[in-house]
């Protein structure tokens, strides 16, 4: 009988060994998932993308999710959770707020446009909801009433979101950094400087002030405004 165990020849490509899948679990469908966001964008995300990542079928993804609009809302959640929580007992709560507002930014740009999830939705997973309370503890203790206080949690965020979902944009559109955006809102404000000043004196007038000052500057002076505002009923309700 002919051996079976011959060497393979020589030209022949060595294969190479299956790779060890990933265990399945709620935790590795959250991660694949993150980590196709952020290479490929939110649009790339589909169950059966990530079911391919994980090198299994869509359908063994539903007994962790029941939909892509559950993983959306648990991928959400996930990623409030690497937003430090803002603390009560912080000596200075105003600047304890802006430090917040500024971490808040910087985790939603690290992961390029999930932001959008948060768009027209109230977060209301365990992350969320600490964070939350959290920033409650903060604002109330420093005597910002009640309803400021949550007009205040819901204001803020839609300024981050803004801002996040506005840099996305741009980063999608090759405006990566503010030396790539220049050329683009120097058109801006070349056209709004070539306007008929008769109609449009104020614009004209403010062309080049309209494009001034980077993101960072624009973000402080809105979470500025809002934080002294904040201050302010404070001090009027005491």
């Amino acid at each position: 009988m002919p051996s079976t165990d011959l060497p393979a020849p020589p030209w022949r490509a060595r294969k190479k060994p299956p790779a060890a899948r990933q265990p399945l679990s709620a935790e590795a469908v959250l991660s694949t998932a993150l980590r196709l966001v952020d290479r490929d964008g939110l649009d790339a995300l589909s169950m059966r993308r990530v079911a391919q990542e994980l090198g299994t079928g869509a359908a063994s993804l539903y007994a962790y999710f029941a939909n892509k609009d559950e993983l959306l809302e648990q991928l959400l959640d996930r990623v409030i959770g690497d937003i430090p929580l803002p603390r009560a007992d912080a000596p200075d709560w105003r600047a304890e707020v802006r430090k917040n507002c500024w971490e808040s930014r910087a985790v939603f740009l690290s992961h390029r446009d999930l932001v959008r999830v948060a768009r027209a939705n109230i977060p209301v997973g365990p992350n969320s909801l600490r964070y939350t309370e959290a920033m409650l503890a903060v604002l109330r203790g420093a005597g910002v009433p009640d309803r400021i206080a949550a007009w205040a949690i819901d204001q803020m965020s839609l300024v981050i979101v803004a801002d996040a979902l506005e840099a996305a944009l741009h980063v999608e559109q090759g405006r990566v950094t503010e030396a790539d955006a220049a050329p683009y809102f120097e058109q801006v404000s070349d056209y709004l400087a070539h306007l008929p000043p008769d109609e449009f004196p104020n614009l004209v007038a403010m062309a080049p002030v309209m494009i001034e000052g980077s993101g960072d500057e624009r973000f402080a002076f809105a979470i500025d405004l809002m934080v002294d505002g904040f201050a302010r009923h404070a001090e009027a309700a005491r």
